[in-house]
């Protein structure tokens, strides 16, 4: 699974950004990018909606890359289909991106797992029931007043340098392996609570759902929602 994951990365790594865009578009529901009738994104410019969405998905695929890399696959994009030069300073890019709502990307990643569901095999196992995974992490963040009340460093590190960790745990479908719902807390909470405040234990179709932990370090593997 992991050298499946890898490979897949890697090709995304090598893409431009006109590609990652005709590759990952079917993922979204149309109409999830469309342009405002007002406010941010209502202007005709260059890092319309849809650019400054797809030039950040592409920028965080090749990871620590520059916003001006950025900028230079949106230079040759317009060379090549408009013959229009952009000029290459990444204030506009950095604005545009900084203007991407919350809540636009939590549709994006709603609609993602719904695309992803609608390709994947009807489970046979558990009398068809959505079968439900949560996995987890931890990361290190900055070293802030608000992160060090937020996440204070686990107990276990060592006295200097103590930084501020903070949980994720993904919620994501055995059937797809989309994520379907995403968390974070500090890391004292374990993975199952932190899972557990998504809300999301059950399907679309008001089925029940089976959820179980992967985290050796939680409690014991939960299986809820079992009746019928």
């Amino acid at each position: 699974m992991k050298s499946r994951v890898r490979s897949v990365l890697r090709g995304f790594s090598q893409s431009t950004l006109l590609q990652i865009e005709d590759r990952l578009s079917p993922a979204l529901e149309p109409g999830l990018l469309s342009k405002p009738a007002q406010g941010d994104y209502s202007r005709e410019r260059i890092f319309t909606l849809p650019r400054t969405f797809w030039s950040w998905i592409w920028q965080v695929l090749q990871a620590k890359t520059s916003c001006r890399e950025v900028v230079r696959q949106m230079q040759a994009l317009f060379v090549v289909l408009a013959n229009q030069r952009v000029d290459e300073a990444t204030g506009a890019y950095c604005r545009a991106r900084k203007k991407l709502a919350d809540s636009l990307l939590e549709s994006a990643l709603i609609s993602s797992h719904n695309q992803a569901q609608r390709h994947a095999a009807a489970s046979r196992l558990l009398q068809g029931r959505a079968l439900k995974i949560v996995d987890g992490s931890g990361v290190r963040v900055a070293d802030t007043e608000s992160n060090r009340a937020a996440f204070p460093p686990p107990l276990n590190q060592f006295s200097k340098p103590n930084f501020p960790m903070m949980k994720i745990v993904a919620l994501f479908s055995a059937a797809s392996g989309a994520i379907l719902a995403k968390t974070s807390g500090c890391c004292e909470q374990s993975e199952l609570l932190c899972a557990l405040a998504t809300g999301t234990t059950g399907t679309p179709g008001g089925q029940k759902a089976i959820q179980v932990s992967t985290s050796a370090n939680s409690s014991a593997p939960i299986y809820r929602s079992l009746e019928p």
